[in-house]
């Protein structure tokens, strides 16, 4: 039998919450949660100098979709150097995702925190503690979380966080998982809230 930790393995933080669906439902008539500050078809490309410039001294990266496709246990060497760049631009950078914590040894040796033991994505409390206790910062302000959903990753904008969209990378996607946010991206189209 797989372990529940193990990346192949399916996680409760994955599947349906009360927080996801209610923040599913609500978007379409609540357009201001889905104000997006930065939006790039690759993570490689999410601008530095433009959160620096914006006071932004915190980061929350998703990893499913945005750093690589869902589940790997490896990733680009671009991303790796990416990373490394917000580093040693003076950036705090933890994972924040909702999907297995225990592969992500090599961000680690980088000094990124791997955000564990919190409500998942979009909880309010996951955001808090994640800033709090993984970032060491108090102001949601100078915090961006950079994501592929606006389900999830997208509820960073309702504790005062900045929202960085990044086109989902291929692979691995559960179905429901892809349907539900498409249609949340579509929302974001409609209410002409992406850049």
């Amino acid at each position: 039998m797989t372990p529940k930790n193990h990346p192949t393995a399916s996680s409760d933080r994955e599947g349906l919450t009360s927080a996801k669906i209610s923040r599913f439902l609500s978007l379409p008539f609540q357009p201001s949660r889905l104000s997006t500050y930065i939006s790039v078809k690759r993570f490689e490309e999410v601008p530095l100098d433009i959160l620096l410039r914006d006071g932004i001294q915190g980061v929350l990266l998703d990893a499913d979709g945005t750093l690589g496709p869902h589940h790997t246990c490896s990733f680009e060497g671009s991303v790796l150097d990416h990373v490394r760049a917000m580093l040693r631009q003076g950036l705090k950078v933890a994972i924040y995702t909702n999907a297995a914590e225990d592969r992500f040894q090599t961000f680690e040796e980088l000094g990124v925190k791997i955000v564990n033991n919190v409500p998942p994505k979009p909880d309010r409390g996951g955001f808090e503690i994640a800033m709090k206790e993984f970032l060491g910062l108090t102001n949601p302000s100078k915090v961006c979380m950079i994501g592929d959903n606006y389900i999830t990753d997208g509820g960073a904008i309702d504790v005062g966080m900045r929202f960085i969209h990044v086109q989902p990378v291929p692979g691995g996607e559960p179905m429901i998982h892809s349907a539900t946010r498409n249609l949340a991206y579509m929302c974001a189209r409609i209410h002409k809230k992406t850049p």
